[in-house]
């Protein structure tokens, strides 16, 4: 009931603003801004037959009936108001499923289950909470958050717990944080429990589990002068996933203490025409989970980088090495997200089943060197690249028996006149293996962008991505495999899109299955309509299926579930 009121209400508002609190308390005057992302999906699963029960006889399909087709409707609500240095912010998200179910011989059967037994809500099919909700206020000196914010210090070595929607992954930390500033210093503390997204907007949501709390806290203290120095410390208490998930979060400060990082940084920008960065952090494994039955376990790993700038040239020069450091992640894989993640100096968009095994590898070092040059500035810019990596971690994702010296050159140009617009990445990828017999992976792959004005308002955006992986000699050899996914979109005018979506696999690990079986069984097409009649308001219609496959953004990588169905969502601030 909720979602609908909210959605009707959305569809007789006016054009999008921020409302004005009248009154006068304390939020007098104050500013009110609602933000809605909802969705309505319809799943086509492909699982016709729902079974047989051998003690009452087998169950009579009528062919094609689509038993275990559900449709799906999940929406979340962000209200935020804001009176000059006050912020308060509250996050509602809600489920619900529908022709989910179905009776066989006489028992109700679930086709998904929308939740696992631990998760308490009043209905079968549907769940709602208050997933995020934060007080936040400045003074002169001091800034102060409660409730659900986010961590990060340096470039995430010893914590990045920061809000990652490209991969769905959206964790908090649900206690307090200060910013305190005393001239050339800062002061950040942090200290929380986590709080996990239970509802995902983009994946479908099956078997929801609930939100296991862990331990997190953190200093960083920074000097800014000609060279800015900062220094931080991070504890960790993880819950196991055995412990009753309904238990007072807050026992989490009394568990022993399971893992601890401590590190520091350096930058210094304008010296010599460079910008150089550099940072370390040394971990402390505690808990046997982490150290392998070791009393402890020492990790580290350090990252840098210097950028120059001669003429039309920008050169970019990254270093980074690592080891033993995975084992932060040990509780917290299981549930879709990593608390602190190392630069990968990957190139994130071809990431497949090998190379997210040197982003998760616990004995790595390499290097990457990129140079632009200017050739047209502002219009024409060509790039080369190159990345080299020796990756001596055999375990966990690897296939590889012998350390891995990993080669990776690319190339790319960037190129924009008036209305048209070029993006070109193109590359080839050698894992080559010390040891012979296990030969080499070797990956080439090519994306574009490329947007071309037709008349008036109207354009078209040709996106292309293709890539050819083959793999070495493995203990279990998998296949070679190629991979497409296409977009031809259509601008008409400012406030329509329509879009044409082509994705094609053969690849044997993809857990999924192409819609456009009169080509073959490993096409995928979709159609996608999107209507914006307010600069605030978006409209979108999709029907078709995308297959599933490893997708990595800020260096965490996941492995998202395709979909075959339709779907119709509305965004709008308001």
């Amino acid at each position: 009931m909720t979602p609908t009121v909210a959605i009707l209400a959305l569809l007789g508002a006016g054009p999008a603003h921020a409302y004005e609190l009248w009154g006068t308390g304390p939020l007098a005057n104050a500013s009110v801004q609602l933000t809605v992302d909802t969705e309505f999906r319809y799943h086509k699963t492909g699982l016709d037959n729902p079974g047989s029960r051998v003690a009452n006889g087998p169950f009579e399909l009528i062919p094609g009936m689509p038993v275990h087709d559900y449709f799906e409707q999940v929406g979340r609500f962000n209200l935020q108001v804001s009176k000059e240095d006050l912020s308060i912010g509250l996050q509602l998200d809600e489920v619900a499923l529908f022709s989910n179910r179905y009776v066989l011989d006489g028992v109700e059967q679930a086709s998904v289950p929308l939740y696992d037994p631990q998760v308490q809500s009043p209905f079968d099919d549907s769940y709602f909470l208050i997933e995020k909700m934060f007080l936040s206020k400045k003074w002169d000196t001091v800034d102060l958050t409660v409730g659900d914010t986010y961590g990060s210090f340096g470039r995430g070595l010893a914590l990045n717990i920061v809000k990652n929607t490209d991969i769905d992954v959206d964790t908090s930390i649900r206690g307090a944080k200060g910013i305190f500033r005393m001239g050339d210093f800062d002061l950040t503390a942090i200290t929380g429990i986590t709080n996990k997204q239970q509802i995902s907007q983009d994946n479908p949501n099956v078997a929801i589990s609930p939100n296991i709390a862990h331990m997190v806290s953190g200093m960083r203290a920074e000097w800014f002068g000609p060279v800015t120095l900062g220094a931080h410390a991070v504890a960790y208490k993880f819950a196991r996933p055995t412990e009753i998930p309904d238990a007072v979060p807050a026992q989490r400060y009394g568990a022993d203490l399971d893992a601890s990082v401590i590190g520091g940084t350096f930058e210094v920008n304008g010296l010599g025409g460079l910008d150089i960065y550099g940072e370390y952090a040394r971990y402390d494994f505690r808990a046997e989970e982490m150290t392998g039955g070791k009393a402890k376990l020492p990790g580290w790993a350090a990252y840098g980088s210097v950028a120059a700038y001669p003429g039309k040239f920008i050169v970019l020069v990254e270093g980074k090495v690592s080891k033993d450091t995975e084992q932060i992640t040990t509780f917290t894989t299981p549930e879709g997200w990593e608390p602190a993640s190392i630069p990968t100096l990957e190139y994130e968009r071809v990431i497949t089943e090998d190379g997210s095994a040197a982003v998760n590898s616990n004995d790595i070092a390499g290097a990457r060197v990129r140079v632009d040059y200017a050739a047209v500035p502002g219009s024409l810019t060509p790039y080369v690249a190159a990345t080299f990596l020796v990756d001596k971690d055999t375990e966990g994702l690897h296939f590889n028996d012998s350390t891995e010296d990993i080669l990776h050159p690319m190339t790319g140009i960037e190129w924009q006149q008036n209305h048209w617009a070029v993006q070109l990445n193109a590359g080839h990828r050698i894992d080559k293996r010390r040891d012979q017999k296990e030969g080499s992976d070797r990956m080439t792959h090519m994306d574009a962008t490329i947007h071309l004005p037709l008349f008036g308002e109207e354009s078209l955006e040709i996106d292309l991505d293709a890539k050819k992986f083959e793999w070495g000699i493995n203990e279990q050899q998998q296949e070679d495999f190629t991979e497409m996914a296409n977009a031809l979109a259509w601008h008409r005018g400012e406030k329509w899109i329509f879009v044409l979506y082509q994705d094609w696999t053969d690849n044997p690990l993809i857990q999924s299955e192409g819609n456009l079986g009169f080509i073959g069984e490993n096409f995928y097409g979709a159609v996608e309509a999107q209507y914006k009649p307010s600069g605030n308001l978006t409209w979108k219609a999709f029907y078709g299926a995308y297959k599933a496959g490893i997708r990595c953004s800020g260096g965490q990588c996941r492995s998202l579930p395709g979909f075959e169905g339709a779907r119709v969502s509305l965004s709008g601030v308001f």
